[in-house]
């Protein structure tokens, strides 16, 4: 299965979950913010992974680490979407945009803040990174 597809699902997955949706209603997207994007927003990056293997061949799993980042102007709303990202990933499993999520799991979390220009362009955001156990 292709890390597009699995990221793909996880956008989805999150669009589709309300705690979430209500924060940034569509703003969840691959890879990084446009500059000048709205806030709040969430963004979804493969960081490594590749398949499995045993002594025949790939195994069908895979457990690729996904960072996944709640951005906003406040910390306080930083902190409010990434927990309602860890509420909608954390120990989830099932099926989701045709990709069976064998599990999910939150392996660290890290709060940072990215400067601009002028304190207007300054946001926050809690830097989330999931393992995710899925199969093809």
């Amino acid at each position: 299965m292709s890390s597009a597809a699995v990221e793909e699902a996880l956008i989805a997955y999150l669009l589709a979950a309300t705690a979430v949706s209500t924060l940034v209603g569509t703003r969840v997207v691959p890879y990084s913010l446009l500059q000048g994007s709205s806030l709040p927003a969430v963004t979804v990056q493969r960081i490594s992974g590749a398949p499995l293997y045993a002594d025949d061949g790939e195994t069908g799993l895979e457990n690729p680490r996904f960072q996944i980042d709640a951005w906003a102007l406040t910390y306080s709303q930083a902190k409010t979407l990434a927990r309602a990202v860890k509420d909608t990933l954390s120990a989830f499993a099932g099926t989701t945009g045709g990709v069976l999520f064998q599990y999910i799991m939150l392996e660290n979390e890290q709060d940072l803040r990215e400067g601009g220009a002028n304190a207007a362009e300054y946001r926050y955001r809690t830097s989330l990174d999931f393992i995710v156990w899925n199969s093809n």
